[in-house]
């Protein structure tokens, strides 16, 4: 039986197909030179149809009469009517150049010589939210279609890259289109949730990409208030990001368009350029023509909107084309989705009574005010709302004020309470817009069905490239567990191929599928050096068991040599990450090494050895440690977080035993001269430090909480205890709390404000040795792997607390500070910061530091500080942050 039904579905589908006819065209100039990027649209069955960049299209269509629009930008679009029989059809269309003006009234300036451009941007942004939630649900069908081609790809990539794991020769790939196309069923459901059931699919993809789903729609709207990632023109405040210029008007019989020039006040890649035209009287968006760029890469969105029904505008036509030329890599891309609209069912509650009651569906009752809720009465704040509304709506001209306010006002009226609660709910859902479903029939489908939906005609090395993948695969058809996949992972294997090569240079071992040993290498024995110890030869090994998904337990042990105090220092530390929920970890460690005295803020141990044998300095005073610690993280409720730790540490003076560096310089010793004050003895210490961050956003992936942002500060205190627990030890006595408030508020998108203020005293001190002291994170080093946001840059090292300290720590970090708001300057890719650091000790009064910095994608940092002591200059430095430092250096603890 099953079969049976099948066998008439593909019947009726193939019948119903017969029946349509082929319209096929080209859309030229007048000089006869194909338009490229024109849409067409057939009101009848509110369908749009991109043309390609040669200006051809083709369609099926029943028998009837229809009337097409073609539209390109620069040329007037023009209504056609073509009547479809029993034959296909070929037509040739020419557009005309736009050559309209400006009328009189509208180029005069508005007050304050402003562009008439801002009237109309006020209007649209203000009704933007409206537009964002018009429509409940929709039904449509999608053709897609996207080419990759790759035009070059630097060989260092080519040798060592992986496909979803999968050696691929990439080689094979370099000049060829990569082409897929599909047929979509797509149903809509407010406000963000699409259903696409793909019933054809073609590809010539290979298979080792897993892109066996197809191409998914695009959900991203222009009313939103980011598009594709970057502020969009029409978002609340986009007067910030973007200037205006009202360049063309074109009156037409049925509405007005205003050409509106999109330009972005400074060069950053989240920001578009281009154009946006709007109609005016109910500010729908009628065509969208934006460019960004990153990095090299080039993106072009050209969005045609048509009126599907009676005051209802939405996406027809997209054409995405890409160029990419970074890091060596070139290559070009298209992607190209047709509308077709069945059915559109507006949300009349989401009908405010401020929006243009001439444009939109009537949705009020006999008093005249609007019915937002399907008969149900509207409550006293949504009157309110709705009253204050109705007063913005009746002005001819909004203020920039007004227009920003009317929009957060139809937000709050029309923005469906699903949204309301993802953006109040603590906990950020990655919600799957898309729901893709393959037919179990959609790789079968011949080209007499292709023909039929295709709407691009395929070129030349379209062609070859599917007929390459055909003789290598046989078929289009994909196997039954394969259509569920789409994803790419494109990755540089860092593993040596050979048995030898991670012998000499290192590398990951799978032991077991959950079970995993790395291995540093022999290139990766030599660890550190210094001038109490000489170098660390030997080598450190990390396991990794991954219990699940989310809980794993590691162990790392390590065995070096210490070629000037000629004696082996061993350590080892375990971590178990136990609750993925709640992030809780436990780490437990041990071992014989020296340590830096400044336990919580030292400087980076291989920037040090860099310095040390390089230059003679060695910034880190060192003391031999025998240590035991036990250290437990968790969240004992939503951004409430606990620290428990307990160290026992037997500390002995270490003096330096060589002075070998490079330029031969003599070098200090590494405990002063009142080494006296400094005895072997046993420190034990407890620590309880607790933090609270209000409202911590946070995400939970595959069953592990990763906290995002929040609006509040993060307040902590915390409270250590050195207590003597062995007889005949003169062990540190001390009590000491602190307390701190830190936070990073995103200004904008392109600034933010970091700031840190701290402070502390010792409840008790009866014994206490430099170890136990307070000191403050500095970066002494030229090079230094901290940043500089929460350091002091030029205080010297090992400055003591005293009995109590405050510390203050406050930067602003902009992307058009000084030098960006150059013009020239503004293609390139870095930031500017103005840092300013403050401390009072008992010891010292005031220290005031202040600091300008450059940064560079995040990758680092170059800054030059000046410091005061007590109001009267001290010092000036320049220093370079180097961030990855921490990523290669494993710091023994």
């Amino acid at each position: 039986m099953k079969q049976f039904l099948l066998f008439t579905l593909s019947c009726v589908m193939v019948s119903a197909s017969l029946q349509a006819q082929q319209l096929k065209g080209v859309i030229v100039n007048k000089q006869g030179e194909p338009v490229p990027n024109s849409t067409i649209y057939i009101y009848e069955i509110a369908k749009g149809i991109a043309a390609d960049n040669m200006g051809e299209f083709q369609t099926a269509l029943a028998p009837g009469s229809y009337t097409c629009e073609f539209r390109s930008l620069g040329y007037e679009s023009i209504r056609k009517s073509i009547t479809m029989g029993k034959d296909n059809q070929t037509i040739r269309v020419e557009l005309q150049e736009t050559s309209y003006m400006l009328k009189e009234v509208v180029v005069y300036a508005t007050k304050n010589n402003e562009d008439p451009a801002y009237r109309i941007m006020r209007k649209a942004i203000a009704h933007a939210p409206y537009y964002r939630y018009q429509i409940k649900e929709y039904t449509s069908e999608a053709y897609i279609k996207g080419s990759l081609t790759i035009d070059k790809i630097p060989g260092i990539f080519k040798r060592a890259m992986k496909v979803n794991d999968n050696d691929f020769d990439i080689n094979s790939l370099i000049g060829k289109p990569l082409v897929m196309e599909s047929k979509s069923n797509i149903r809509f459901t407010s406000p963000e949730t699409y259903q696409q059931d793909v019933i054809a699919l073609k590809s010539s993809i290979p298979r080792e990409f897993n892109a066996d789903k197809g191409l998914s729609i695009v959900t991203s709207s222009i009313y939103n208030h980011k598009l594709n990632g970057r502020v969009s023109p029409l978002s609340p405040g986009a007067f910030r990001f973007y200037a205006f210029k009202l360049e063309n008007v074109d009156y037409q019989p049925d509405h007005t368009i205003n050409k509106i020039k999109v330009i972005p006040r400074k060069k950053n890649p989240d920001l578009f350029s281009g154009y946006i035209y709007i109609l005016e009287d109910t500010w729908n968006v009628y065509i969208a023509d934006l460019v960004a760029s990153e990095l090299g890469t080039t993106l072009h969105y050209r969005i045609n909107y048509h009126q599907v029904q009676s005051s209802v505008y939405l996406p027809t036509t997209y054409d995405v084309s890409m160029t990419m030329n970074t890091m060596g890599v070139k290559g070009s891309g298209k992607y190209y989705a047709s509308m077709k609209y069945n059915s559109v069912q507006i949300d009349n509650t989401r009908n405010p009574v401020a929006v243009n009651h001439t444009a939109l569906p009537d949705a009020t009752d006999e008093s005249g005010k609007s019915d937002i809720s399907n008969g149900q009465p509207m409550s006293p704040k949504q009157q309110k709302i709705s009253d204050e509304l109705d007063k913005l709506t009746q002005k001819e001209d909004l203020s920039t004020k007004e227009a920003y306010k009317m929009s957060k006002l139809m937000s709050q009226m029309v923005e469906p309470e699903e949204v309301k609660n993802q953006r109040e709910s603590l906990e950020i859902k990655d919600i799957e817009r898309v729901k893709m479903k393959v037919d179990t029939l959609a790789w079968k489908k011949d080209s007499t069905f292709w023909i039929s939906v295709r709407e691009l005609p395929l070129r030349e090395d379209e062609l070859r490239s599917y007929q390459t993948k055909d003789s290598l695969s046989g078929n289009d058809s994909m196997a039954e567990t394969d259509r569920d996949r789409n994803g790419v992972v494109i990755s540089i294997d860092e593993n040596p191929k050979t048995v030898f090569g991670k012998i000499i240079q290192g590398g990951v071992w799978k032991i077991k599928p959950d079970l995993s040993l790395r291995y540093g290498g022999l290139m990766g024995g030599l660890k550190e050096y210094n001038f109490t110890d000489g170098f660390w030869l030997g080598q450190t090994l990390f396991l990794n068991w991954n219990i699940d998904k989310n809980r794993n337990f590691s162990v790392s042990p390590s065995l070096y040599y210490a070629t000037a105090r000629k004696e082996l220092l061993w350590h080892i530390s375990t971590s178990l990450n136990y609750a993925p929920m709640s992030l809780g970890r436990f780490h437990l460690s041990a071992g014989h090494i020296s340590r830096d005295i400044n336990g919580e803020n030292g400087e980076s141990r291989l920037m040090n050895t860099l310095a040390t044998i390089d230059l003679g300095q060695n910034f880190i005073r060192f003391y031999d440690s025998r240590y035991m610690k036990g250290e437990h993280y968790i969240d004992i409720a939503n951004g409430l977080r606990l620290y428990t730790g307990m160290e026992i540490d037997k500390r002995s003076a270490l003096h330096n035993r060589t002075s070998f560096n490079f330029i031969g310089k003599d070098v200090p010793e590494n405990i002063p001269s009142d080494a006296a004050s400094y005895p072997d003895h046993t420190a034990s210490n407890i620590t309880l430090e607790l933090s609270y961050t209000p409202r911590y956003r946070y995400r939970v992936r595959e069953g592990r909480k990763w906290y995002v942002s929040s609006k509040y500060p993060t307040f902590s205190a915390a409270y250590k205890k050195g207590a003597g627990l062995f007889a005949d030890n003169p062990a540190p006595l001390y009590g000491r709390i602190s307390g701190a408030v830190s936070q990073n508020i995103k200004v904008s998108p392109f600034e933010e404000i970091d700031y840190l203020f701290s402070g502390g005293t010792f409840l008790s001190s009866d014994r206490l040795y430099m170890n136990d002291l307070k000191y403050f994170r500095n970066n002494q080093m030229l090079f230094t792997a901290s940043d500089f946001n929460r350091s002091f840059n030029l205080l010297e090292p090992y400055t003591a607390s005293g009995e109590w300290w405050v510390e203050g720590h406050l930067n602003y970090q902009s992307m058009y500070l000084f030098l960006k708001n150059l013009p020239f300057l503004q293609r390139f890719s870095f930031d500017e910061a103005i840092h300013l650091h403050g401390l009072s000790t008992e010891n010292r009064k005031l220290y005031l530091e202040g600091g300008y910095s450059i940064g560079f994608l995040g990758l680092g940092r170059v800054g030059i500080f000046t410091g005061f002591t007590d109001k009267k200059f001290d010092r000036f430095g320049v220093r370079l942050s180097y961030p990855l430092w921490n990523i290669m250096e494993r710091p023994l603890k």
